[in-house]
């Protein structure tokens, strides 16, 4: 199910949203419903995350009553469309999604409470109920979830003139590109372009032609090596079969594309400690209660970090300066190992990165961040000696700064994988305990030089 906006749409959608905003406020349904017909979904969402609550109530109403509605809720965000299906009855709840893949109307499904679910389902034909009952019985984050049911499989005995004219017959097949070859049971044998198609002789059998070394992912497989796979193999679609090789459905592209892009937004919010259902149109007490907790955690960790330059308060007291410059030491360590942090988790996304190669990842990151902390030592070392005066100071902030940019790169490589060897997400709990080391760290290097030279710096 698309979750995003493309970036055309959100210029297309304004000139519609000032429109649709005067027929609501002049309760013109059916002009609203006319434009309707003209707007892409994209459009129609990008729409209601701009009006204003009480237009987005008025406007909701419109949308839900006109036949298109279907497409739009594929397109909402997951959090929205429950709050719009429980406006509507039962029956219109069937009606729109009667209209969508099979797909699209399973993650739909997905969204209602089971007891409601259950008696939408009854109001499906038997062939349509069973096909999405069968795509919700497989996990979200699974090929079975992600998989279309609309595509052309055709027996490996059948002559391409037959073929051709089977994929006429179903027009409302997905991704036409492949024609899947089976044997009788259904187990997948090959697939056929529909280029070799076009290209070969009408009496021949597609087993003659197709190509028997075809890429397939299992029912159970992870959403997110599925999209790796058809994005590595750059496909336009992938066969998803059962254990016992049998042909269940198919991936397509797009929906690879949105399993990638969702994937990347939760590694982003799980980085910044944020769940991913916290958005700009979120009720301020749900952002509040998602973010809560996290800041908690943070505040702790600072606290961890204030307790150690209490350790040093005699020398502060007696160097005032230092105070001056123990935020660039952090804050300088707080930056490389956000960049070191990035680059790790996303190559253990991309399975770039795993336990047995962890050394050289190791070691690389750690010679990285110990080259830039020599360079950025020497450039601060000559900045605060130019600016205090003072030779020694500049000494300890350079020294203190290679060594924390040093436990940046080495463990903001070595945290991530060992969380991810213990069975945790490193995209979630990484980035407080690298901020952790690198402030305690760079506060301990930068304070404890000063004490120890403290002779030299009064």
């Amino acid at each position: 199910m698309v979750t995003r906006t493309p970036a055309g749409a959100l210029a297309a959608s304004r000139p519609y949203a000032r429109i649709i905003r005067r027929f609501v406020r002049k309760g013109a349904r059916d002009e609203a419903a006319r434009l309707l017909d003209r707007m892409h979904p994209a459009e129609v969402v990008q729409i209601l995350r701009t009006l204003p609550p009480a237009e987005r109530k008025s406007f909701t109403e419109i949308l839900l009553s006109h036949e298109r509605a279907g497409e739009v809720l594929a397109a909402l965000p997951e959090s929205q469309v429950g709050e719009l299906l429980s406006q509507v009855g039962d029956d219109r709840v069937a009606a729109l999604l009667s209209r969508l893949p099979p797909d699209d109307a399973a993650d739909l499904m997905g969204l209602l409470p089971p007891e409601r679910g259950d008696a939408v389902l009854k109001l499906f034909d038997d062939k349509t109920a069973a096909t999405i009952d069968r795509l919700m019985t497989y996990g979200k984050e699974t090929a079975g979830g992600m998989m279309t049911t609309r595509y052309v499989a055709l027996d490996r005995h059948i002559r391409v003139s037959e073929a051709i004219a089977r994929i006429r017959s179903e027009p409302e097949a997905e991704m036409v590109f492949y024609l899947y070859v089976i044997d009788e049971f259904g187990r997948l044998e090959g697939v056929v372009s529909l280029r070799q198609l076009v290209l070969a002789k009408p009496e021949q059998e597609l087993r003659e032609i197709m190509n028997p070394k075809t890429l397939r992912v299992r029912t159970d497989q992870p959403r997110a090596d599925v999209a790796e796979m058809i994005s590595h193999y750059n496909l336009l679609a992938i066969p998803v079969v059962d254990a016992g090789n049998v042909l269940a459905g198919i991936i397509t592209v797009d929906d690879a594309i949105d399993a990638i892009t969702d994937e990347t937004t939760r590694e982003m919010y799980r980085l910044a400690g944020l769940d991913t259902e916290d958005r700009v149109a979120s009720p301020p007490f749900d952002s509040v209660r998602r973010r809560l907790p996290w800041m908690v955690i943070n505040l702790g960790t600072a606290i961890l970090a204030s307790w150690v330059v209490w350790l040093f308060e005699g020398s502060i007291a007696q160097v005032v300066t230092l105070a001056t410059f123990m935020p660039i030491v952090a804050g300088m360590g707080g930056n490389a190992a956000t960049q070191t942090l990035t680059v790790i988790i996303r190559g253990i996304a991309l399975g770039e990165i795993d336990f047995s190669s962890a050394r050289r990842a190791i070691l690389k990151e750690a010679t990285v961040g110990l080259s830039i902390g020599v360079l950025t030592g020497l450039l601060m070392a000559v900045v605060a000696i130019l600016w205090k005066g003072k030779p020694m100071l500049g000494l300890v902030i350079g020294l203190a700064m290679v060594t924390n940019l040093f436990v940046a790169g080495l463990m903001g490589a070595l945290i991530p994988l060992v969380l991810k060897r213990l069975g945790l997400d490193p995209a979630v709990s990484s980035s407080v305990l690298v901020t952790t080391f690198t402030d305690c760290c760079g506060f301990m290097a930068f304070l404890g030089l000063a004490t120890l030279l403290m002779p030299y710096l009064l």
